[in-house]
């Protein structure tokens, strides 16, 4: 009996081959490189950058079907989303805005404006197209009623596989620094 489940053991294994390779993948910004002097207190701070709880894990999105989203198995990021999504934005929005963006809480009390951001889908389509819609918030510190907005937008994958994902939706990240800049400019 032994000898029948271990050559049945020794049977799946021969069969069962090697698993693909785990890639992992890092936002980074590729925002120019360089010292900058930092403005303390900071004018501009980020806050909070929340993601979807179905894109809070591990494994790169797809959407499969209408409303049906898979993880990639052996595709995932290197750290949790809402983390490199905001290291990704305070970089692209510090370039867009041409002066740092602080994200430390306790310079918060300091911000002229203080942005907080929600991701709700950042995924792959089937069609090849990378998807983001998010919304965000810009209070500023004194006067002013804060203002929301809502950004949505698809971009076409330039190269194939969840390499080319993950640069069309850091291309669509940056989209999204720029469209805040552009309303912390129109803030009275």
């Amino acid at each position: 009996m032994r000898a029948i489940a271990l050559a049945s053991m020794l049977l799946l294994l021969a069969c069962g081959g090697s698993a693909p390779a785990r890639t992992q993948y890092l936002l980074r910004s590729q925002a120019p490189a360089g010292t900058v002097q930092v403005q303390v207190p900071a004018r501009v701070g980020l806050g909070r950058v929340v993601v979807a709880p179905y894109l809070d894990q591990t494994g790169i999105m797809m959407e499969t079907a209408p409303n049906e989203v898979t993880p990639a198995q052996y595709h995932t990021w290197a750290e949790p989303l809402h983390e490199g999504a905001l290291v990704f934005l305070r970089a692209e929005l510090s370039a867009a805005l041409g002066e740092d963006v602080s994200f430390d809480p306790s310079d918060r009390t300091l911000w002229k404006y203080a942005v907080e951001v929600f991701v709700e889908q950042l995924h792959g389509t089937m069609t090849g197209q990378a998807v983001l819609v998010a919304s965000y918030r810009i209070t500023p510190r004194e006067g002013a009623a804060r203002s929301g907005y809502r950004f949505s937008r698809s971009a076409p994958l330039a190269s194939e596989g969840y390499s080319g994902l993950v640069d069309a939706e850091a291309g669509l990240l940056r989209d999204l620094a720029a469209a805040i800049a552009g309303s912390i400019r129109e803030q009275p």
